[in-house]
């Protein structure tokens, strides 16, 4: 084995394993010897694959990518790669039609759009806010808007936009409005004023594992245990029942409900 495939070996097992002593660590002592079993697993798995191709970036990059599409087959933590690239490229082209035209609505509120999807909510506002006066009419519109203000600190205007657009469209992309306004408050700590949003969204989507696993969440957050525990097994039920392309989604929700209900058990 060359200098590069041991000085990789060594770096791949320190980030890979407790460097604390078992006598020193705090907790159970179960879930550290599993820990390191599982460390361990994954050392094992790179020295294999680096014995097999005899290089340890492929090695690495061979791991990379089974993780990549075990999570894109099972779990959907990391963003689709290839749908980040196309909205990397739709902005790009966006940017330079509202440059040379800086008054197209449509072209501003769609960039405003993959830009609040993407998580830049300060840029989006800045474009939603330049197609203020030509869009204030569209659901759609002030839905984003109204995330995108909320998430960049003015929660009361937030509000106010995705009220507007719900009363235009009480059912707006099936109650998601309600879901992710609530999920600002959730993220503010402010659970009672996100539970009347979440008890909207669950009676319009009746079979979102997320919503679902959200409202369980808040339920327990106001001290309502025996309600939470039921809606988070609502997430897992929510999840068995979904179709298979849905399941991909859901799967996530549910597998934090387990986790909630076990850490509350």
């Amino acid at each position: 084995m060359n200098n590069l495939g041991v000085n990789v070996l060594k770096r791949l097992l320190y980030l890979t394993t407790e460097t604390m002593p078992n006598e020193k660590r705090p907790g159970n002592v179960l879930q550290y010897r599993d820990a390191d079993r599982c460390s361990m697993s994954k050392f094992i798995l790179f020295y294999i694959l680096y014995w097999l191709t005899g290089n340890p970036l492929v090695a690495l990059l061979v791991i990379v990518l089974v993780i990549v599409m075990l999570d894109r087959t099972y779990l959907s933590f990391i963003p689709n790669p290839f749908k980040a690239l196309r909205a990397s490229s739709r902005i790009g082209e966006l940017r330079k039609i509202v440059s040379t035209n800086p008054h197209d609505g449509r072209s501003l509120k769609e960039l405003g759009v993959l830009l609040a999807e993407k998580g830049d909510y300060r840029k989006a506002v800045e474009y939603f806010r330049g197609a203020e006066t030509k869009m204030a009419d569209d659901p759609e519109f002030n839905y984003y808007y109204g995330i995108a203000e909320a998430r960049t600190g003015d929660i009361a205007k937030g509000r106010e936009l995705v009220e507007k657009a719900l009363q235009s469209s009480p059912s707006l992309k099936y109650g998601e409005p309600y879901l992710l306004l609530a999920e600002v408050y959730i993220d503010s700590h402010d659970y009672q004023s996100a539970l009347p949003l979440l008890e909207r969204f669950v009676e319009i989507h009746s079979s979102s594992s997320r919503g679902f696993y959200r409202l369980g969440l808040v339920k327990m957050k106001l001290g309502m245990k025996d309600e939470g525990v039921a809606y988070l097994r609502q997430s897992i039920k929510a999840f068995k029942s979904a179709p298979l392309f849905k399941r991909r989604v859901d799967r996530k929700w549910a597998l934090k409900a387990r986790i909630l209900m076990a850490k509350e058990a």
